[in-house]
């Protein structure tokens, strides 16, 4: 499956963002996603799963944008459903 390259929607994630993903943030969940590069997958910044380091991180403003360049939601975190945030 191949990833687009980044655009101005998605980037590497921020200070901000990378502190989020590594503390779990639950106030983060909605405010952007990630997806990394090496599965495919697109994640909540709250997410159980261990976080691939900075560098292999794309990150969203939306699940759609990201789902739209060839990620798949997490089946941990569920990002693809705003419900169980």
């Amino acid at each position: 499956m191949r990833i687009d390259s980044p655009t101005t929607t998605q980037t590497g994630p921020t200070p901000a963002q990378w502190r989020g993903i590594r503390t779990r943030d639950t106030s983060m969940d909605g405010r952007f996603f990630y997806g990394v590069l090496s599965t495919s997958i697109v994640c909540r910044p709250s997410c159980a799963a261990r976080p691939a380091r900075p560098e292999s991180l794309v990150c969203y403003e939306t699940v759609e944008q990201a789902s739209a360049a060839g990620f798949r939601p997490c089946l941990r975190c569920r990002p693809d459903r705003p419900e169980t945030w």
